[in-house]
């Protein structure tokens, strides 16, 4: 994977219980690496769930993952979880939009554009 998406690709991983961690080098100013690293983590995390694996380990759903959690759960499974965060929460005001899906991709995540001279990711 890491040869035909033009990446560096490194795993560390809990030697006895399955965690992966998969780290993806990219530089998000030359062209296309940002959108190659994401494919590329999003190509490894359908593979973990085909082989019977799960999207996350013992860290929780990131922001990064969660709008791939259908790729684990079916919708009546998201659904459910949806309804049981109503119920304890029914105000959305514990961690909103961080617990499921919403089918917009995480704005957390998303990088400005580089400037010459400004900030470094």
């Amino acid at each position: 994977m890491a040869r035909r998406r033009g990446l560096t690709i490194s795993n560390i991983f809990h030697a006895g219980d399955g965690n992966m961690h998969p780290i993806i080098l990219f530089d998000a100013r030359k062209p296309g690496e940002l959108e190659r690293a994401r494919a590329a983590g999003e190509e490894i995390l359908k593979y973990c769930v085909e082989a019977g694996g799960s999207i996350t380990g013992e860290h929780g759903v990131g922001m990064e993952k969660n709008e791939l959690m259908a790729k684990q759960f079916p919708p009546e499974t998201l659904d459910m979880m949806g309804r049981l965060k109503r119920l304890f929460d029914p105000q959305g005001r514990l961690n909103p939009g961080k617990m499921l899906p919403t089918g917009r991709g995480c704005l957390e995540i998303r990088q400005g554009p580089l400037v010459a001279g400004g900030a470094t990711y």
